[in-house]
């Protein structure tokens, strides 16, 4: 997969974890810095996992399935409030 799209759906597991963060008491002052170390990491990580030989196709599986399963829990949240709202 192209570096371009592992980004795009790191965009997701992101801001899950800043919002999982904010949940657990962080100040959302901190929500910025805290989405560009994640952001960095993330990067930084991928690109150093790409060296192990054979490695992409777990790096591959692991971006789509963290990305689907955010995507998947908002929705379901989104839905749960629609519905109880």
């Amino acid at each position: 997969m192209p570096t371009e799209y592992a980004g795009v759906l790191a965009i997701p597991l992101i801001i899950g974890l800043v919002e999982a963060a904010k949940r657990l008491g962080m100040d959302t002052v901190w929500a910025t810095p805290l989405s560009i170390g994640i952001g960095l990491a993330i990067s930084l990580g991928y690109q150093a996992a790409q060296q192990v030989p054979g490695s992409e196709m777990w790096l591959n599986a692991t971006v789509w399935g963290l990305a689907l399963g955010l995507s998947a829990s908002g929705l379901y949240s989104g839905a749960k409030k629609t519905i109880e709202g």
